[in-house]
C-alpha cells in the first residue's frame, strides 16, 4: 500500500485544488493497487509534521515529491509507479 498526501492551503488556493484533483485522477489509473489519498490543510499538526514551507505539497509515503508548484498528471503517475516498485 502507498499513502499519498496532498497538503493544501486552507483558504482555497486554486493551484492547491487543482493539485488535489490531478493526484486523485492519477491514483485511479492504478486499479487493484491499494492507494490511500489524504487531502489535508496546512496549519494542522499532521501537515506540520512534513516540515513544509509552501503549498501545495504532494507526498507519497511521507516523501515530498512536489512543494509550492503545479503538478502534471504524467509526473504524478511516474511517482506512484516508483513507489509501487513498477518500471517507468
Amino acid at each position: 500500500m502507498i499513502q499519498i498526501t496532498v497538503i493544501k492551503n486552507p483558504t482555497g488556493c486554486d493551484m492547491c485544488e487543482e493539485t488535489g484533483r490531478i493526484v486523485a485522477e492519477a491514483a485511479k489509473k492504478f486499479p487493484g493497487e491499494e492507494i490511500k489519498l489524504d487531502l489535508i490543510n496546512n496549519g494542522t499538526p499532521e501537515a506540520a509534521s512534513f516540515g513544509i514551507i509552501t503549498t501545495p505539497v504532494v507526498a507519497i509515503n511521507r516523501k515530498i515529491y512536489s512543494m509550492g508548484k503545479p503538478v502534471i498528471a504524467e509526473k504524478v503517475e511516474t511517482w506512484i509507479r516508483k513507489e509501487l516498485g513498477r518500471p517507468a
